[in-house]
């Protein structure tokens, strides 16, 4: 049975810098179980599209807090 994709929206307290988006979206879109990630600078706010049968939220957000950055659901 084919599990369908879900979405997380976290908001970033502070991006450092564009290059810091850039790196974040490389570790989380190379993650198994992420289908897609972007990180938005402008407004800190990063979406990830992941399958639950292979990742879920909770190691997502443990992964991005384990980056440095400190993030809350909307």
């Amino acid at each position: 049975m084919e599990q369908t994709a879900k979405q997380i929206n976290l908001q970033v307290k502070e991006f450092s810098c564009t290059g810091c988006v850039t790196d974040i979206e490389t570790i989380l879109n190379n993650t198994i179980g992420i289908l897609k990630a972007k990180a938005d600078y402008a407004t800190g706010i990063i979406t990830i599209e992941y399958d639950p049968s292979e990742i879920n939220g909770d190691k997502i957000v443990s992964i991005v807090t384990n980056l440095g950055l400190k993030t809350k659901d909307i």
